[in-house]
């Protein structure tokens, strides 16, 4: 049996995280029959085929999807070894990163890393997309760097680190004829109209505590993510439940005001999450602490230092 080098996994790598050989053919500047013979040999040397077409792409089977995360570790760490430095220099670095964030973090967080780079990394560029059902997997082949939100359902191979801790206030048009700065009640929360936003976990968690509570809102109107709530409310006499740190950027830009909620939903914690493959990278170690130090003072309850263990 022979040995398979950095050539072939890199390979390996490319069909697996373009789902095409034609691709990764191109992408790593080769003919697309010698990718497709090099796929030949991994196969021999694994005894399966690897990669199934349906359709147009090329499907993994399930010994792909277990070697992928460390095929894709070890010719990271050789990148490393090849490219390594002692320093990230932040202020001449032009380097991409690309974040994966909610809707709530580009409103609450982005404007803060904009506002680091602008001072202290004029160079470094930053790719913001948004979290999706493919965020892991995307995290797992190198598309994205860092993501940062609430991200439960990570699977092995990812660190995570607090950021700090998010919990719901309520927030209503400073002109609303019913509520003033006095306390908004259970009873005002039921009985005023309501924005909700469908917005993953968070939507989930305000759901679920009012069905235990046996408690229904009048819903007049349901967004898809928090970006046009501010306007919508200040417009309207309906009330929003939103995360506390949107409240204060929304407040700051519009015409609202905000209550404590008169229910106690439960909060949760804000984390960035990183896949190992790039665990040890100075140019992402810089991003992480940069994020850290930006976002852990946020709130008091924070984590000091980072998670050693996979989720």
């Amino acid at each position: 049996m022979f040995e398979l080098d950095c050539k072939l996994l890199s390979v390996f790598l490319y069909i697996y995280k373009y789902k095409s050989v034609s691709v990764a053919a191109e992408y790593l500047s080769m003919s697309q029959p010698t990718v497709s013979n090099i796929l030949n040999k991994i196969r021999q040397h694994y005894h399966d085929p690897l990669f199934l077409r349906i359709g147009n792409e090329m499907v993994p089977t399930e010994l792909s999807k277990q070697l992928f995360p460390l095929i894709s570790e070890a010719l990271s760490k050789i990148e490393n070894i090849n490219n390594f430095t002692v320093h990230f220099d932040q202020s001449s670095s032009q380097q991409m990163f690309t974040i994966a964030m909610t809707d709530v973090s580009h409103l609450v967080l982005l404007p803060k890393i904009s506002q680091y780079l602008k001072k202290y990394a004029p160079h470094v560029r930053l790719s913001v997309r948004a979290i999706t059902s493919e965020t892991s997997y995307q995290m797992a082949n190198g598309e994205i760097d860092l993501a940062i939100g609430f991200l439960p359902h990570l699977e092995n191979g990812f660190y995570q680190q607090k950021l700090f801790e998010q919990y719901y206030v309520v927030i209503a048009s400073k002109n609303h004829p019913r509520l003033s700065q006095n306390k908004l009640t259970v009873e005002q929360y039921i009985h005023e109209s309501h924005i909700d936003i469908d917005a993953g976990m968070g939507h989930y968690h305000i759901e679920n505590e009012l069905l235990n509570l046996q408690l229904n809102r009048n819903i007049l109107m349901r967004l898809p993510s928090y970006l046009g709530v501010g306007l919508v409310v200040q417009e309207t006499d309906a009330i929003a439940t939103v995360p506390y740190y949107l409240s204060e950027v929304l407040l700051s830009r519009g015409n609202l005001q905000f209550f404590d909620a008169p229910i106690i939903f439960p909060t949760y914690a804000v984390k960035q999450y990183w896949h190992m493959s790039c665990h040890h990278k100075t140019s992402h170690q810089w991003l992480r602490q940069m994020c850290y130090d930006l976002f852990s003072q946020i709130s008091e309850a924070n984590d000091h230092s980072e998670s050693n263990e996979d989720l």
